[in-house]
């Protein structure tokens, strides 16, 4: 910390590392800014574990007399809630992968996301920190009205279009979802099996055998960038009009996979059937206004019925090695048992 320079802190927090904390900030706002960023202080609010890694709320005061305000998580697997470290590996390749999506892909390429404003990435210290844009408190999760959820569906669609068109060594960093990884799932999804009540077993045994048909078909689709867990918990709301508002947060599990993947989280759960419409209609309508090439919709629908087939049985297989720590299998069946009466997933 330079000479002069304060932390004050709206609550209890370890103020060992303000220092390093202040002299990253500098040097990362520094940079953006092509001239030299002097905190005068820091005031440091922890923030409720109600996401898996450790958050802090700041706002620091400039030398310049203007004030910040940013939002730091810390990506230390270490340091995740403890029903987090349950169900997380210890492992650094997700909170990895976040820093290179802000660096890479949403930073230089402004989708809307948070600003990466600095970070430190020191594993002899153990210092894994990414400073961000403060988007608020507002969650897309705590609202029901479709005008929010169809932004969020037009969102992915621009979002999807423009990642298609990304070079190779911006997405080197990024796990496929190729034959090898669906094959995988229907291998997790069989070894829960022996573990399941007769009424399960008989659910998941056909969900897993129409699964065996389509890995080629799976395998086979145009890869883009995708999110992974676009779930309403996982879309912030700024306070704006519009498209500007929506802000996609967490980028832990971003892969390169089909579009199509994050419309189904987007559309999962109990919607009625014209809401789960009325958001694929949105990225439909969106997707072919940004890539300029008519689509099929029925061909469209089949896809979603496809990846929505394999996105139940990958929940399911996550249950199964976590069900003392999650909900009662009735969420994660009703989800397999509405996928299997689609009609667009039962056309080979």
């Amino acid at each position: 910390m330079r000479p002069g320079a304060t932390a004050a802190r709206a609550t209890t927090v370890d103020g060992d590392d303000t220092r390093l904390m202040i002299d990253t900030l500098e040097e990362g706002l520094s940079h953006l800014q092509g001239q030299p960023v002097r905190i005068r202080a820091i005031r440091r609010e922890l923030l409720p574990s109600l996401s898996s890694f450790r958050r802090e709320r700041l706002r620091l005061t400039l030398e310049n007399g203007g004030t910040l305000r940013m939002f730091l998580k810390d990506l230390n697997p270490d340091h995740q809630t403890e029903k987090a470290r349950a169900v997380r590996t210890p492992d650094l390749a997700p909170s990895s992968r976040e820093l290179s999506m802000y660096q890479s892909i949403l930073s230089p390429e402004h989708f809307g996301t948070l600003r990466l404003y600095a970070h430190r990435w020191d594993p002899a210290r153990r210092l894994f920190w990414i400073f961000l844009e403060d988007g608020g408190r507002i969650l897309l999760h705590n609202f029901v009205d479709m005008e929010r959820w169809t932004a969020a569906g037009r969102w992915a669609a621009r979002f999807h279009a423009a990642g298609r068109t990304l070079g190779p060594s911006q997405v080197a960093f990024l796990p496929r979802y190729d034959h090898a990884h669906y094959r995988g799932c229907a291998d997790r999804v069989g070894a829960i099996l022996p573990n399941l009540q007769i009424p399960e077993r008989v659910l998941v045994e056909r969900g897993l055998q129409r699964y065996a048909g389509y890995v080629d078909r799976l395998a086979a689709l145009p890869p883009t960038v995708i999110h992974g867990q676009l779930f309403g918990r996982n879309v912030m709301l700024r306070r704006a009009t519009a498209e500007r508002r929506i802000v996609v947060i967490d980028w832990e599990t971003a892969a390169l996979g089909p579009g199509t993947f994050d419309l189904v989280s987007l559309t999962s759960g109990k919607w009625t059937d014209d809401e789960r419409q009325a958001m694929r209609l949105a990225y439909f309508d969106e997707l072919q206004a940004q890539t300029g090439q008519p689509l099929d919709w029925e061909g469209f629908r089949r896809e979603l019925a496809v990846v929505a087939l394999y996105q139940a049985l990958e929940w399911l297989a996550w249950w199964g090695r976590h069900r003392a720590l999650s909900r009662g299998f009735a969420t994660f069946r009703n989800e397999l048992a509405r996928v299997l009466d689609d009609p667009f997933a039962q056309d080979r």
